[in-house]
């Protein structure tokens, strides 16, 4: 695959710089309150429905189910690094009430396919517009992808092709699609019957809900919004799953990593994207980035020298080795010198400040 030069988190400035999940209530509060604007009578039923969806396409529950009041409506969202489903469970029982007991399990499954296919953005911070929305062309995809996997789903549950597509056949739009973050009604029939009849020949799920390529999900990962971090990890995920050996999606999933803040997790990945590609510059500098966000400044200086070994006119690397050194009390200004000759501005008014 083409190497894709990844971004760099670590802030570029020539200064010194002296239960299963942990959910807070309060997020929760905030996810509910900005949907308010499907049904199980409890939250114990729907625990049972996620279970049954999970047990037939051999997942394990990454993400938390929870009620919210009045959103009148079940969907897949992302906050802080967490994946949730929330879901109103009077709209579940209207559904429910006005098709089939499957229906509310279809839409379950649809919202679970969202997060199986790493569809779910962080929609709190889009919108407070800290990053960008998917296109209307990209929703549809989206919802095309989670209508297949909610046909796999319903028809290893033991669903009529029927009952897999009554919800959809109550609630969903016959309008022109063209302006719609949603397919109209008979594209996402179809999407359920492919994914219906998918399940007929597969024991489980792998790769079922779409014939993206591990390529496919690497793009779809590095063209996303700057800080949807989940989202990135999700596809890089996926992309790793169908092509072990890419070097360039460790690389790129530590560094989502790194911005939420988990830096252990981010060095493994660098650290495999290095076995992977020795000469990888990017992944010595980064994971330099994050031994220096955990305090261990040898080891770090010891990834940016590495990091332009590999890249000699790397200006960043040098910065970033000074501002270590000079965390860590060891000589830094022939570090910031060198940046300076090659281009990094900031660092010359530093080196002539403190260095000369």
């Amino acid at each position: 695959m083409k190497k894709v030069f990844i971004l760099f988190m670590f802030p570029l400035l020539c200064y010194g710089q002296g239960g299963y999940y942990n959910v807070n209530k309060s997020d929760i509060s905030k996810l509910c309150d900005f949907y308010r604007g499907n049904n199980f009578a409890s939250n114990t039923s729907a625990d049972i429905a996620l279970d049954r969806i999970l047990s037939v396409t051999g997942m394990s529950k990454r993400f938390v189910l929870y009620p919210c009041s009045n959103i009148d409506n079940c969907l897949a969202t992302s906050f802080k690094g967490i994946r949730y489903i929330l879901y109103d469970k009077y709209f579940m029982q209207e559904i429910a009430n006005n098709t089939s007991s499957w229906s509310k399990i279809s839409i379950l499954a649809h919202e679970i396919g969202h997060h199986v296919n790493g569809h779910s953005l962080d929609l709190l911070s889009i919108a407070s517009g800290q990053i960008d929305a998917p296109s209307l062309m990209e929703k549809r995809q989206m919802e095309i992808e989670a209508d297949e996997y909610s046909g796999f789903v319903m028809q290893k549950l033991g669903a009529s092709l029927s009952q897999a597509k009554a919800a959809l056949n109550e609630y969903a739009s016959t309008a022109d699609d063209a302006y719609s973050s949603h397919p109209a009604k008979y594209k996402r029939l179809a999407a359920v019957e492919r994914g219906y009849n998918r399940a007929k020949g597969k024991t489980n799920l792998s790769n079922t809900s779409s014939t993206l390529t591990a390529e496919d999900y690497f793009y779809r990962a590095y063209n996303a919004p700057e800080n949807s971090y989940q989202y990135k990890i999700d596809n890089y995920t996926t992309a790793i799953r169908l092509e072990p050996d890419n070097a360039d999606a460790y690389g790129n999933r530590g560094v989502a990593y790194e911005n939420l803040g988990e830096y252990n997790t981010a060095i493994a990945d660098y650290t495999t994207a290095i076995r992977l590609d020795p000469d990888y510059a990017a992944a010595y500098f980064n994971r330099g980035n994050a031994y220096e966000n955990l305090g261990e400044y040898n080891t770090a200086i010891a990834d940016y020298t590495t990091a332009i070994r590999l890249d000699p006119d790397n200006a960043d690397a040098y910065n970033n080795r000074g501002i270590t050194k000079e965390n860590a009390g060891l000589p830094y200004c022939s570090d910031y010198q060198r940046a300076c000759e090659l281009g990094k501005k900031e660092c010359c008014e530093w080196y002539n400040d403190q260095c000369r």
